[in-house]
């Protein structure tokens, strides 16, 4: 087991020490690794040599869900346990071969150099700062007026849990079904799960959060017991807080496949609809993920690649009229 690891990964991390750094080399590319023995799940002993690991052995599956994609960075040097901070705009000190988008930001009224993650290389790059999650936003490239998918995104909040996530879940299977649109699940690797419909680039996002705000209203309305709109943190207690903002220009959400600062180093897994029943968060790993993977390959990969979908037959059915984002203080 190399230096830094605690978990047998099918691949090792390939690597060789040069003086008190380690080296990985990708094609041409060569990034130094630095801290590989320190913990960062001090409940798990899990070390950011596992992270490193994990990045490296699940990029594969990975990539096609970040690539190209604007990514906003959580950095958690310490570990999950310490202190962190949000940054949007590449590092001065990034290598030449670290691929930057340019976007320009409304709310800021200016450009923000976001990093991308594109090969291995650049994502062990973006890990190495100490994120450990991935946050791509909703659309490839610097224009992003049209993104590449809706998305349902489910939060529980306690008492509720996840067999209440799970029949939310079912609810908009069965409107989306009878709107004759696919859709794919994840779990979001901390307590929730997101929804996905892959897009055609066609409908913006006013029209998008227009038609996912209708969907979860007709939801709430049979099913107030379970479900939740408000947006008050307080008065969502025992409920899954349908989140229709999420689906807004700007924002993010975890990538599939990357890892949570969770307990049990957790991940957002995507599955099949037919796995609902037994699904649960606790499940995916970055032990555990691999062995998944082997066996269900990405259920996700359509959401990656396409084919998109329109919106404009099913927001005609149900009725749905623009919705403007509700505004949000940046970080």
């Amino acid at each position: 087991m190399p230096s830094g690891t605690t978990i047998s990964f099918p691949v090792e991390l390939p690597t060789v020490k040069r003086g008190d750094h380690w080296i990985a080399r990708a094609g041409d590319k060569e990034l130094k690794l630095t801290n590989l023995n320190k913990i960062f799940w001090p409940e798990n002993g899990y070390t950011k040599g596992d992270l490193l690991s994990y990045y490296f052995n699940i990029s594969p599956f990975m990539l096609p869900h970040v690539k190209e994609r604007p990514l906003t960075l959580k950095r958690m040097p310490d570990g999950v346990v310490g202190p962190y901070f949000y940054e949007k705009n590449a590092p001065s000190y990034r290598p030449d071969w670290m691929t930057t988008i340019p976007v320009h930001s409304e709310g800021e009224n200016k450009i923000i150099n976001f990093l991308s993650a594109c090969d291995v290389a650049e994502m062990l790059w973006i890990v190495n700062l100490g994120c450990i999650e991935f946050h791509p936003l909703h659309s490839r490239g610097s224009e992003q007026k049209y993104p590449d998918y809706a998305f349902f995104d489910l939060d529980p909040f306690r008492p509720a849990g996840y067999e209440e996530v799970k029949h939310v879940a079912s609810l908009v299977k069965l409107l989306l079904d009878k709107l004759g649109l696919r859709s794919y699940p994840k779990t979001s690797g901390a307590t929730g799960m997101q929804i996905m419909v892959p897009l055609d680039g066609t409908d913006n996002y006013d029209d998008v959060r227009g038609f996912v705000g209708t969907i979860s209203d007709m939801i709430h309305e049979v099913d107030k017991d379970t479900t939740t709109l408000e947006w008050e943190v307080r008065k969502r207690t025992g409920k899954v807080f349908l989140d229709v903002n999420m689906n807004r220009g700007g924002a993010n959400i975890a990538a599939a496949y990357s890892v949570r600062p969770e307990w049990g180093a957790t991940v957002s897994a995507p599955f099949e609809w037919d796995e609902l029943a037994d699904i649960h968060p606790s499940r995916f790993s970055i032990e555990t993920m691999f062995e998944r993977v082997a066996e269900a390959g990405d259920p996700f990969l359509d959401v990656a690649e396409g084919p998109g979908q329109s919106l404009a037959a099913a927001i005609k059915e149900i009725g749905a009229t623009p919705r403007k984002a509700r505004e949000i203080k940046t970080r």
